[in-house]
């Protein structure tokens, strides 16, 4: 029984399984590059269909290497250099690699920050509401204020026409008994 994985991988929205002795991330990082490598074709050539954006990226692809093996051998005939021409071949692969990672993660950080600054808006928009709210109580508190006075002022009037009343009446009861003591 061999040791290969299987290793799952998406590309182009389809799923497969890659069986290997290969590092994992090693082959998570090929089919995300060919995803990659894949959908940029299909937004350059936004006629094709799937299967034409995959032969077509498949053509771009083999197109790279046979040049790339060209170069190499160029290189490897031309040159004394060759083998710091090929590490830095290698560097720059990897300084790619690194590119395409940092690029995923500066999406990541524009989505959290689109994300915050929409919460941000919300709770702006929230504290709008809240201050108009406010406002409104604040003018319902005062019409309620004045409202209390006018009635205190007619409290005040009215106590006076009962005290009045309540003397007429006392001094109307002491004439009726005045009145009653004469007959």
């Amino acid at each position: 029984m061999s040791d290969a994985k299987r290793i799952e991988v998406t590309i182009d929205g389809m799923r497969f399984f890659v069986c290997g002795n290969d590092n994992e991330k090693y082959i998570k990082d090929l089919a995300k590059e060919l995803d990659g490598k894949i959908k940029e074709t299909a937004r350059s050539n936004y006629k094709l269909n799937q299967v034409q954006s995959l032969v077509l990226c498949a053509l771009n692809l083999l197109d790279d290497l046979e040049k790339m093996k060209s170069d190499k051998i160029d290189l490897a005939n031309s040159s004394d250099d060759k083998k710091e021409i090929m590490e830095k071949m290698e560097e720059i692969k990897d300084l790619k690699r690194q590119l395409s990672i940092f690029e995923e993660e500066n999406k990541k950080a524009n989505k959290n920050f689109r994300e915050v600054q929409q919460k941000s808006l919300d709770v702006e928009d929230r504290n709008r509401k809240i201050n108009r709210d406010l406002l409104e109580k604040n003018k319902e508190i005062n019409d309620l204020k004045e409202e209390i006075q006018k009635l205190e002022g007619n409290i005040s009037t009215l106590e006076e026409k009962n005290n009045s009343a309540s003397r007429r009446i006392i001094d109307l009861t002491r004439e009726l008994e005045n009145l009653y003591e004469e007959k």
